[in-house]
């Protein structure tokens, strides 16, 4: 399993926190949940693009976008 690092603002987060206790459950499984929720209602509409290397060379275009998260603080997470 990998690792993901997000920013979101601290009222949401603590309002996640809340949630997931009600829920018993933890942030992951809840961001998890909703992933996989998202994947499957999206998955017919992108079925093109995920049927061949399209998706390999769409991620190679969006490499900028995430030069960002390319940093020494992030780098923790290399080894997880």
């Amino acid at each position: 399993m990998s690792v993901l690092s997000i920013r979101i603002k601290d009222n949401k987060r603590k309002l996640l926190k809340v949630i997931s206790a009600l829920e018993e459950t933890t942030i992951s499984n809840l961001v998890e949940s909703w992933i996989d929720d998202y994947l499957e209602k999206n998955r017919k509409k992108y079925s093109d693009e995920l049927s061949d290397n399209s998706l390999i060379h769409m991620m190679k275009i969006s490499e900028p976008s995430f030069e960002e998260w390319d940093n020494p603080e992030d780098d923790v997470y290399n080894e997880l």
